[in-house]
């Protein structure tokens, strides 16, 4: 496995060419659900989970917890993607090899040794391949369960990220930030089977309040440039 190595030379680089990049493609980030993240257990280390529909979806991930949240953040990532963007493991990225146990199982126990410390946060989109948003059912890989089996005490969090383009000339980005649950040791329960049906029902509800034009609860977190025909106006 590719290891995480943060650089805080290289961090701060990546966070300027970062915002730089958001604020070129898309026109707002908008989030509903941050009061959840208020119930967390003080002492334990957070998993965020999230569907992943597109290339996009790291980067969101980076801009919600490293500089809207200030968390320490790390996210697993596929290795043939990670073979590509090998820089990525300066801000906190690290590989895992699902179609190799062993390797899987490295990688499993690298995420579980992070998580020992209650500050850190880790990111893991479960689906393993990307995906298009709105395909149903949704298949999950089993890491986050076994990740936390190894961690003990720890925050699991839904997390739904949608892209639309509405009224705006580039899209526009919505987060669903779902209830915590509090796993504390090995379980009876298919936990990998309930984090699926979470995540399925909070993005089919995400769908729903986007395309209804229920957004009221949503507060805008980034806002990037504006549309040409504004300019105009």
């Amino acid at each position: 496995m590719i290891p995480a190595g943060k650089n805080k030379l290289i961090g701060s680089m990546f966070a300027f060419y970062h915002k730089r990049l958001l604020k070129k493609h898309f026109y707002s980030i908008r989030i509903s659900g941050l009061e959840n993240l208020e119930n967390l257990h003080k002492n334990s280390p957070l998993i965020l989970y999230a569907n992943h529909s597109n290339w996009w979806d790291g980067f969101i991930a980076y801009y919600l917890t490293n500089r809207y949240l200030k968390k320490d953040d790390y996210l697993m990532m596929d290795i043939e993607q990670m073979k590509k963007y090998s820089f990525f493991k300066y801000v906190g990225v690290f590989s895992v090899n699902r179609k190799v146990p062993a390797d899987a199982l490295s990688s499993v126990n690298y995420a579980a040794e992070l998580l020992k410390d209650s500050e850190k946060c880790l990111w893991i989109f479960p689906q393993g391949d990307m995906v298009p948003q709105d395909r149903r059912p949704l298949k999950f890989f089993s890491g986050i369960n076994k990740i936390a089996e190894k961690t003990g005490s720890v925050n699991i969090v839904p997390v739904c990220l949608r892209y639309e383009f509405l009224m705006e000339q580039r899209p526009e980005v919505f987060i669903s930030i779902g209830n915590p649950e509090l796993f504390t040791g090995r379980s009876d329960r298919d936990l990998t089977e309930q984090l699926r049906s979470t995540l399925e029902l909070q993005l089919d509800k995400l769908r729903d309040d986007v395309t209804g034009g229920n957004t009221e609860s949503f507060r805008t977190i980034f806002h990037g440039k504006d549309s040409r025909n504004k300019t105009f106006d």
